[in-house]
């Protein structure tokens, strides 16, 4: 007589999925022979969104240890921020949710993820398998974050150690590589430090100083620190949003009053919104719709089911009396700082060339498209190109496709002859205030260009 089995139902945490090398490789869009570009990108991206948001030039210091063989192998960047809060330091060790304070918003800031931190902080222990260190250090508190894995139950276990570090300035990030994956390290150098040479090109105002063993690499001071984009610490524009996003943002403020035990109304929420500081404004939207003394809570139901038709004419009339933002406005890198690139880098003046296009894309948002272009047959051997969208570097070619014809950026230079073994440099640029990706590695967009953008 065969014993008859009586399977269990077992219970695994999730977490740990997040913490191994294959759901980081779909968290990040990226295998782990890229995670340090991963690492530079990420953290140069949240180091000049806050510095921009603080309102100072920023300033930016990366320093690598590589194939030491010693285990003090580590990725650190130092900006001049107003220093990471302690209780975001907490929250991105939650891993049953995102934290972001760009996800919800639209506007043309660096990145809108909600993930960076929380997987950049778990690379070293799916790199190592066994534990995995960061050290972050902002607004006078130190946190060692040491990862480690539960074999019994199956889920990271994270050590959070914290002390006071009352003199350091700015933030401090620095995430160590183990021994057994060195060889990853040292062979992104090139192309790491060609991404951290690149963000000066798309940022004017940024003075960036990066060491690989102690060896300086990148010295690139600012050619105008007094340059402006549109900075994260602006308004919101209710032109930059559909009725789904609107939705999305008003449930993220409505969620975050319930945890916090307040109850705001929706004129104090449209009051953040571009064009709606004044109770003039706030009343004509607020009479046109009946929302005059409701809570944005009301604009949901008891099971949370949103109001939709409220929702719509609310976003309605807020486009009816506020004005567009024009794409000027965004900000431009602008013709002086990319010819002097260019030049600098040692592309023949009578070559380099410069075009700019503004615009308003299908979608009716505000578009800036810069490009720029230099043979340099004594200063490179091969092709450059420095790609980016919203003052950011990408770490591939994010241009598949532009506008309705869907020609992507390699074949557009190939029908120009700018093949891999042409010694030209090619700068594109795009800025809106909202960019989709194919996917969270940021790794393609789509440009659909309208009469005036294409």
């Amino acid at each position: 007589m065969t014993t008859v089995l009586q399977r269990e139902t077992f219970q695994t945490s999730r977490s740990l999925d997040f913490c191994s090398a294959n759901q980081l490789t779909i968290e990040t869009g990226h295998s782990p022979e890229q995670w340090p570009l991963v690492i530079l990108k990420e953290l140069l991206d949240n180091a000049l969104d806050e510095a921009e948001e603080a309102g100072v030039a920023p300033e930016i210091t990366v320093c690598v240890r590589a194939g030491m063989g010693d285990g003090s192998d580590a990725i650190a960047i130092t900006d001049n921020g107003r220093g990471i809060p302690p209780e975001v330091v907490e929250g991105i060790l939650d891993y049953t949710v995102r934290v972001s304070s760009r996800e919800a918003y639209v506007s043309p800031t660096r990145g809108a993820q909600g993930n960076a931190l929380k997987t950049i902080v778990a690379m070293p222990f799916a790199l190592d398998g066994k534990s995995g260190t960061t050290v972050i250090t902002g607004r006078g508190v130190g946190h060692a974050i040491v990862f480690r894995v539960d074999h019994l139950r199956q889920e990271p276990v994270v050590d959070h150690r914290r002390w006071p570090e009352p003199t350091t300035k700015g933030t401090i990030v620095q995430v160590s590589w183990p021994d057994s994956a060195s060889s990853i390290l040292a062979g992104a150098k090139s192309r790491f430090l060609q991404i951290a040479e690149d963000y000066g090109w798309v940022n004017p105002h940024l003075r960036i100083h990066v060491e690989w063993n102690g060896v300086v690499e990148v010295d690139r001071e600012p050619s105008d620190s007094a340059w402006q984009k549109w900075p994260p610490s602006y308004p919101t524009s209710a032109h930059w949003y559909d009725a789904y996003r609107l939705e999305r943002y008003i449930a993220a403020h409505a969620a975050r009053d319930q945890q916090l035990g307040r109850n705001r109304t929706v004129r104090e929420f449209i009051s953040e919104i571009r064009g709606f500081s004044g109770s003039a404004k706030q009343k004509r939207a607020l009479d046109e719709t009946g929302l005059a003394r409701a809570s944005i809570a009301s604009l949901f139901g008891p099971d949370g089911s949103p109001d939709r038709h409220q929702i719509e004419a609310l976003l309605a009339s807020l486009k009816r009396h506020s004005k567009p933002v024009k794409a000027q406005a965004l900000g431009v890198i602008g013709n002086t700082h990319l010819l002097a690139c260019l030049t600098g880098a040692g592309a023949h003046p009578e070559s380099a060339k410069y075009k700019r296009v503004l615009g308003i894309g299908e979608d009716g948002l505000p578009c800036v498209l810069e490009t720029a272009f230099g043979y340099c047959p004594r200063g490179i051997d091969r092709r450059r190109i420095i790609a980016g969208a919203n003052w950011s570097v990408s770490l591939g070619n994010p241009f598949r496709s532009f506008g309705r014809h869907g020609e992507g950026l390699e074949s557009i230079l190939a029908e120009q002859r700018a093949r891999h073994a042409e010694p030209i440099i090619f700068v594109v640029h795009f800025a809106c205030p909202r960019i989709e990706f194919t996917d969270r590695g940021k790794s393609a967009i789509v440009i659909r260009g309208g009469a005036d953008a294409s």
